[in-house]
């Protein structure tokens, strides 16, 4: 199953380039009528609209050369010569969700070796996840760290700086890095950056130019790093929303995703507002006393569950995070274990 619409790669990159459909399939140093255009305007509306799914390797080769991009049919985020070179890559990222770096990196020294020398992708690639193994082990300053990352992109999307994020269509590597983006300008209190960031990022991947399992995980990535914004900006009513979106995606989908970090935002939320008097208004005394009873119920309910969804994940780092607001929250409660 492909990873991408190929009709959604080319109109996205052609719009998000201010080309009309004419002007994408002229080829500037073109001579006489036929070597000055890659295809008819009538082939290329038709890839738009997704009525042609297989396309010419030339053909496609000069399109993607016109977008500036590399002109290649698959948009795998690695180029390998051993398909075990796969599995070594999820087992990296895994291994670097644990904070387990040490095994990140002589799986990262492994993979290396079985990369396709100087190819900007795998390049791309080497150049992300050791910044991001350097910056989790305190070795890299985040301005450092996102100056790398932003680097990283341009390695095949050189026109980075010229685009919206919005409406450029990425592979899951490019994926990758901006979600790593959004968590560097975290660190660096620049919240309106981060902010329209995100709000970029979420819209391009509500774009469903990819399949379905990977649109989930990337929309997940998108609705968390908003939720979790929210909360840090005491903007609680926003949080509850994007992580009312992102369970119910999470059931629909059937997946275990990032549910137990939206259920961690949810106890966080509700207990600010619960301090704030924002759900007691109008109450007689002993109405609040039972709303707050009942309220900090459902949180503490929450966060247990966090709490072993984390775990049933092997997320040993989420589940102390989850614990540790659990006994602030509920410090007379029986600890979990």
């Amino acid at each position: 199953m492909a990873i991408y619409r190929l009709s959604e790669m080319v109109r996205m990159r052609r719009e998000a380039l201010g080309m009309t459909q004419d002007e994408l399939i002229e080829i500037p140093d073109g001579v006489g009528t036929q070597d000055n255009v890659i295809c008819s305007t009538d082939t290329l509306r038709r890839i738009e609209k997704g009525r042609i799914t297989r396309v010419k390797n030339e053909v496609f080769k000069k399109i993607m050369m016109r977008f500036g991009v590399l002109p290649e049919r698959i948009y795998s985020s690695i180029f390998v010569m051993d398909s075990k070179a796969l599995n070594l890559k999820a087992e990296i990222h895994v291994h670097i969700c644990r904070n387990e770096f040490k095994q990140a990196e002589k799986k990262l020294e492994r993979l290396e070796t079985m990369m396709m020398p100087d190819n900007p992708r795998n390049q791309q690639y080497l150049m992300g996840q050791r910044a991001t193994l350097a910056y989790k082990q305190g070795e890299l300053a985040a301005e450092k760290y996102l100056e790398i990352l932003l680097d990283a992109l341009r390695l095949t999307v050189p026109m980075l700086d010229e685009i919206d994020i919005a409406k450029w269509p990425f592979n899951e590597n490019e994926i990758d890095i901006l979600s790593n983006v959004g968590n560097a300008y975290s660190n660096i209190d620049k919240m309106d950056i981060e902010l329209e960031f995100l709000l970029k990022l979420k819209e391009n991947v509500e774009r469903k130019y990819m399949d379905v399992a990977h649109y989930v995980v990337w929309h997940m990535r998108a609705l968390s790093g908003l939720s979790q914004m929210m909360c840090i900006t005491k903007k609680y009513g926003e949080s509850l929303e994007y992580c009312k979106i992102g369970l119910e995606e999470c059931k629909r989908w059937n997946i275990l995703g990032s549910v137990f970090n939206f259920l961690y935002d949810i106890a966080w939320s509700r207990e600010q507002q619960i301090k704030e008097d924002a759900l007691m208004i109008e109450q007689s005394v002993n109405g609040q006393e039972l709303s707050v009873k009942k309220e900090r119920a459902f949180c503490k309910k929450q966060l247990v569950q966090a709490y072993y969804l984390s775990l049933a994940q092997g997320d040993l780092r989420g589940a102390q995070r989850v614990r540790k607001l659990y006994e602030k929250f509920y410090p007379g409660e029986v600890k979990l274990p």
